[in-house]
């Protein structure tokens, strides 16, 4: 650097043009992100390692949108449910998804929450703190003692259908 320090000047900011040219955080903020809701099915496109799960609304003229976030393992579990999904999306316009309830999976409400097994009986317990017996589990509900599922359920509370949602 001279002794007028001009080199020195035109380093630092070439440095910091340079910086604002590659995507670095100075300059201008990101919007703040938004919060919404989205309705429709669940469905995974692509293959394993780009595979993407999307909630695709019912409205034909509306496009899906890719989900990213902690639930979205769960949400891939639960190919084919009409969901409705509440979250924001981040700015490469990816719904991070925060919360979600399951609509309907193939014609029916499900009851979900988490299975408590003792013996041959299991119960759902749902976040609001109902407990259902489920008369006559399926062996395979037996051994997922702790995991997040769905169940649907006839008039006497026998299982005619489930899926697991989360693993313990």
């Amino acid at each position: 650097a001279g002794a007028d320090g001009k080199p020195a000047l035109v380093v630092a900011l070439v440095a910091a043009l340079g910086l604002g040219a590659c995507g670095g955080k100075g300059g201008t903020p990101e919007p703040a992100e938004k919060a919404s809701s989205v309705a429709g099915r669940v469905r995974v496109a692509g293959s394993t390692p780009l595979e993407r799960v999307l909630i695709e609304p019912e409205e034909p003229e509306a496009t899906g949108v890719e989900v990213s976030g902690d639930l979205r393992p769960e949400l891939k579990r639960l190919t084919g449910a009409r969901i409705e999904a509440s979250g924001t999306f981040s700015a490469s316009g990816r719904f991070v998804v925060s919360e979600y309830t399951i609509l309907e999976i193939s014609g029916h409400v499900p009851t979900v929450g988490v299975l408590e097994v003792e013996g041959n009986s299991a119960r759902v317990v749902t976040d609001e703190g109902e407990r259902l017996l489920l008369q006559g589990p399926p062996a395979e509900l037996l051994a997922l003692d702790g995991a997040k599922v769905w169940v649907v359920l006839d008039s006497s509370g026998s299982v005619t259908g489930y899926g697991i949602i989360r693993e313990r």
